[in-house]
């Protein structure tokens, strides 16, 4: 439970609304999911959108082996004393969920669409570690599409060792729920030649495997029936198992020093298989990950490592 401090900031009429949270551990993540079913907060918005800023803290945590082991088998990375370096983001799933279905954010999290990542990491960090992760949303851009959110998270160990980026859309009223795709904060592939790197099988069963190894139980994931109560056709592929899937293929283990961005493009429908290309840059790769029939982009991105 957030201490003291973590009640609403007392603020001046007419002002955004802040929040604090602090724990002392991972807050559970699929009975966040569970809670965000009865959320009853708006799904869609207008330009008159208003959003406060919300901090979030865990003090201390060490990662849990099994969880780790799990997610290295799912994501295809191989045993290595650092952490993958798409993994701090599942410990910081609990904190950034709490945040998400505070009061001061006015958008429910069903319907929330992830729609571009970005991940830094300045040096690895070692499995073992005993580490403090810190988060915040502030404001919100309101565009054509929607509103885009930007949740912000650094995790440490002792030093400012791995900074993330996630971008949230949500849909304004009158927009289409197709129109999904991100138009900005896109990797610029240009003329780039790629090539076929491998070829990912993506079974039935990944959304739930990959919950396992994440915690993260969102239904859209999990099965079909669940899936289509919320408008797909079939359960689809994290987006988070999609981006470390591509991470695992096209970094070395202990790779140092990375940067990596993601834009998400289309839902990947379970089962599939998928095809991921790879151009090379002077300081990494460009590399997108599209349907085995090539015609259905699932995402593109690229890594630098300088």
């Amino acid at each position: 439970m957030p201490d003291s401090r973590g009640a609403l900031d007392q603020q001046a009429p007419h002002a955004p609304a802040r929040e604090r949270l602090e724990f002392g551990h991972a807050p559970a993540v699929a009975p966040l999911y569970l809670k965000s079913l009865f959320d009853r907060r708006p799904g869609r918005v207008d330009a008159s959108l208003r959003v406060g800023r919300i901090d979030g803290l865990i003090g201390e945590l060490r990662t849990p082996e099994a969880l780790l082991n799990r997610y290295r088998a799912v994501c295809g990375f191989p045993a290595s004393r650092y952490l993958p370096i798409s993994f701090p983001h599942v410990l910081a799933a609990g904190l950034h969920l709490k945040m998400l279905l505070s009061s001061v954010f006015p958008v429910r999290l069903p319907g929330l669409v992830h729609t571009w990542h970005e991940i830094e990491q300045e040096q690895p960090i070692a499995a073992d570690a005993v580490l403090r992760i810190e988060s915040w949303i502030d404001g919100v851009e309101i565009s054509a599409r929607g509103a885009e959110f930007c949740l912000h998270t650094i995790v440490a160990d002792g030093a400012a060792c791995w900074r993330e980026k996630t971008g949230f859309l949500a849909r304004s009223t009158g927009t289409p729920a197709r129109s999904t795709a991100p138009t900005s904060k896109t990797p610029e592939a240009g003329s780039a030649e790629y090539s076929t790197v491998t070829r990912f099988d993506a079974a039935a069963d990944l959304g739930r495997r990959y919950a396992r190894a994440s915690g993260d139980y969102n239904p859209i994931h999990l099965y079909r029936l669940t899936a289509r109560a919320f408008g797909f056709k079939a359960a689809i592929a994290h987006g988070m198992w999609s981006l470390a899937r591509c991470a695992a293929a096209l970094l070395a283990a202990d790779t140092a020093t990375a940067r990596l961005h993601v834009a998400f493009r289309r839902p990947l429908l379970l089962p599939a298989t998928a095809t991921l290309e790879a151009a090379a840059t002077e300081r990494g790769h460009l590399f997108r990950l599209r349907a085995d029939d090539r015609k259905t982009l699932y995402l593109d991105g690229r890594i630098e490592t300088p």
